[in-house]
């Protein structure tokens, strides 16, 4: 799948069954289930760190797509960027991630002891149910 400049990509279809592709998609699933969890509970309560943690979430997901599009697309095997240390790059990523996924955990640990594990369980709660409710008209 050898790829000269920058043209239409040559979709790497293998790499969606790798377990880096499985790894990449997992990511950028868990990262907009954080983001779409964290809008929705921190709206009714106010919660800043529930803003951090949407913020990171989003930017999780968004670095994941990047890396996960470049490596889709085989875009890292033109000859326009031979040079990049790809597994370095993608190790910094994940790197990163981890990082962030750690600045998340801590962020959901300060909201429990904080509020309360009921406080946070009834946010939640409060969401699927808003989402089960029938909009009446």
């Amino acid at each position: 799948m050898e790829q000269n400049g920058w043209g239409p990509p040559a979709v790497d279809l293998n790499f969606l069954k790798s377990g880096l592709g499985v790894l990449k998609i997992v990511q950028m699933v868990l990262s907009l289930v954080g983001f779409i969890v964290a809008e929705i509970t921190a709206s009714p309560y106010n919660w800043e760190q529930m803003k951090a943690f949407e913020w990171i979430s989003l930017i999780i997901f968004i670095l994941t797509l990047a890396v996960f599009t470049i490596f889709l697309a085989s875009w890292h095997k033109s000859e326009a960027v031979i040079r990049v240390n790809w597994p370095l790059v993608d190790f910094c990523h994940s790197s990163l991630c981890t990082v962030l996924w750690s600045l998340n955990l801590i962020l959901a640990v300060a909201v429990v002891a904080n509020y309360g594990p009921g406080m946070l369980v009834g946010a939640i709660i409060a969401m699927v149910r808003f989402w089960e409710t029938p909009t009446r008209q």
